[in-house]
């Protein structure tokens, strides 16, 4: 018998994911569907997934249980940025200049984690140069496509999600300099530090300007990879001086327009900040990397229903087959019922994921979400 309210019925994936993380009545959560590497493809292939599929999840018939999430973003990071070249093949591998102006290594037959050789960034000298070569906001025009606009509305006639961005401070410095230049910038010139942030927040704050005026913007996307297995990659005290202010900035703007939730990306165990993300209406963190300590469970435990999270499905347990997977969702069951939670796998599909089990995974956490509402 289907005892399924008439009020969480035929929802939209965009009014699942918003009840979703408000804790609303609904009939079923969305699921943080997670790409595979271009490897894990590739054993598919092998494996009967037949050739020709574009996406493994509508191939699969799962995506209505995810969610379609439109980036309205203007250009907040490098701009002009820099001509993406070839500079020499080796072999397997293949070295070239990235849109940020990095030597990056790849290999030609295998996915991996780039491997940046060398960053554009190296001296406080270079900063400054950057920053005024790549960084100039003095036309905020430049940094919004033709169609934008057009673009953005589109979007929103389609049922998408329309997420605007919020912030990638820490990815931007990072990815001009390295984690190590990063964290000798931070200690020798916070002044020229503060200065990058200060030009990407002009760029955001202009970017929801502009979008609340012609859209109905659901989300603010914050994307830093701030952290690694165990902590943060810069100081609390840093964080609080050169980045929080702005993230408080940009959400006492977007609360004021209706804009409740938020959708921040780090990789690596961010609990240290999170009290502080929290306290300026930060709400969320993704992908809950489970290997690093991001365990929803246990974030639900610290931090309450103030913290929405996605992801935090152990990519290990999936390659370990179904049993395993059977035992996680239920241990996770009560926070997926709960609400506030967009379940998945933590990250992209590793290789060692084969795809009978992915299948299997699927089904699994399909029924897992899938329930009757309250």
């Amino acid at each position: 018998m289907n005892s399924k309210s008439p009020k969480t019925q035929g929802l939209t994936q965009r009014e699942c994911f918003l009840r979703t993380l408000r804790y609303e009545p609904v009939d079923r959560r969305p699921v943080y569907l997670a790409g595979p590497w271009e490897d894990t493809l590739a054993r598919w292939r092998g494996e009967g997934m037949p050739d020709g599929v574009n996406d493994v999840h509508d191939f699969l018939g799962v995506r209505h249980l995810g969610y379609r999430m439109t980036n309205i973003t203007p250009i907040a990071g490098p701009h002009p940025t820099f001509e993406n070249k070839v500079l020499r093949e080796e072999g397997e591998e293949i070295y070239s200049i990235d849109n940020y102006g990095r030597t990056v290594k790849q290999f030609k037959s295998h996915t991996s984690m780039p491997e940046w050789i060398e960053f554009p960034v190296k001296e406080p000298d270079d900063l400054r140069r950057y920053l005024d070569e790549h960084f100039d906001v003095s036309d905020l025009d430049s940094r919004f496509a033709p169609d934008w606009a057009e673009k953005a509305k589109a979007a929103e006639a389609h049922g998408d999600i329309i997420m605007i961005d919020g912030g990638c401070y820490y990815w931007t410095l990072r990815s001009i300099a390295g984690v190590d230049g990063a964290s000798y910038l931070l200690y020798d010139c916070p002044e020229l530090v503060d200065e990058l942030c200060e030009r990407y927040f002009t760029v955001v704050m202009e970017g929801l300007r502009r979008a609340v005026k012609i859209v109905k913007v659901d989300a603010i996307g914050f994307g830093e990879d701030f952290a690694f297995k165990t902590g943060p990659l810069l100081s609390p005290e840093m964080f609080r001086r050169l980045i929080l202010p702005r993230y408080a900035k940009t959400m006492e703007f977007a609360n004021g327009h209706g804009v409740d939730l938020t959708w921040h990306d780090s990789d690596g165990d961010c609990r240290l900040l999170l009290p502080d993300m929290l306290s300026v209406g930060v709400n969320s963190t993704s992908p809950c990397e489970v290997a690093a300590g991001m365990d929803p469970v246990g974030l639900r435990h610290q931090f309450g229903r103030d913290l929405r999270i996605g992801g935090g499905f152990d990519k290990r347990i999936v390659s370990a087959g179904p049993q395993a997977v059977a035992k996680e969702l239920a241990r996770l069951a009560p926070v997926i019922r709960e609400g506030g939670y967009i379940p998945g796998i933590d990250h992209s599909i590793p290789a060692d994921v084969s795809w009978d089990n992915y299948r299997r995974y699927l089904d699994q956490m399909i029924k897992a979400v899938e329930f009757n509402s309250p």
